[in-house]
């Protein structure tokens, strides 16, 4: 169970915008395009473990200090150091693999991933702004692996759409963290004022992309007019989750918030059957 945890299953919803171009392109029940996806899936996970590995590694002294993540399974004394850098090798060996032999397409996108992630935990995380960015490219990266392994066409306005998404959630994040005792190195550059016209600039693009995109760039279905109306959950799930940036301490792990506010969680849950209708029915 302890190594289990040490992949971070958790963190793994993350690699579902993999199934987002097939999901938008009206493809998502070709046998093909599905499998594919799903392997991709698979793939992004072994991937992204081998990152979030080796960051409890690199940061497992920062950790033990941490209220909460000195019960990570390196930072405890669960896992051995020597055994989370074995288990790195097998994770990003078994990805690479994977990827190769069943959807080469995708292999340097998860090389790049990996690569992008190395120098944002050497460098980057403590530089302000770029922090945020890169982890941004990160969520933009899975939807390219998406299309990639597919052969799906992806829309200009959804990759609007998911960076400027992944900005709100992260710089939430960060207001989150910045309240807390123990924190990041990069928060001591950045002031609360900063952070909060960040935020309020996010969310506003968040939107007002989705907005256009569901007047101007969506014609999939046979009622793409239905689709503007779709931005009474998207703007319910950003008011609702800028209201909990201020009032939960959830706001830190945004993968446990979505599930655990019954606000966030129906917001999305509707906006997808909305769009299912919209797009299938």
């Amino acid at each position: 169970m302890v190594y289990l945890k040490l992949l971070r299953p958790k963190q793994w919803i993350k690699n579902l915008l993999v199934f987002v171009p097939i999901f938008f392109a009206q493809d998502f029940f070709g046998k093909d395009k599905i499998w594919q996806a799903s392997l991709s899936f698979i793939v992004f996970c072994f991937t992204a473990s081998t990152v979030y590995i080796m960051n409890d590694i690199f940061d497992r002294k920062i950790d033990q200090n941490h209220p909460k993540k000195q019960h990570r399974p390196i930072a405890s004394g669960k896992v051995t150091v020597k055994v989370a850098v074995m288990m790195v090798i097998a994770s990003f060996l078994l990805s690479v693999i994977l990827s190769y032999v069943f959807i080469p397409l995708i292999t340097p996108i998860l090389l790049v991933y990996l690569f992008l992630n190395l120098v944002y935990s050497w460098r980057i995380k403590h530089v302000v702004i770029f922090d945020v960015l890169f982890i941004s490219i990160f969520y933009l990266l899975r939807i390219l692996a998406g299309g990639l392994a597919t052969n799906t066409p992806i829309s200009s306005w959804l990759i609007l759409c998911v960076f400027f998404a992944s900005l709100l959630v992260i710089i939430g994040k960060r207001i989150g963290e910045q309240s807390q005792l123990h924190k990041r190195e990069v928060l001591q550059y950045y002031s609360s004022d900063f952070l909060k016209q960040l935020l309020s600039i996010s969310s506003s693009l968040v939107v007002v992309s989705y907005g256009l995109y569901s007047i101007l760039g969506f014609h999939l279905g046979d009622h793409p007019n239905l689709v503007v109306y779709s931005i009474f959950f998207v703007v319910l799930g950003v008011f609702r989750y800028l209201y909990l940036i201020y009032s939960s301490a959830e706001v830190e792990f945004p993968e446990k918030l979505i599930f655990s506010d019954k606000v966030v969680f129906g917001s999305f849950v509707g906006w997808i059957l909305y769009m299912f209708f919209v797009i299938y029915l």
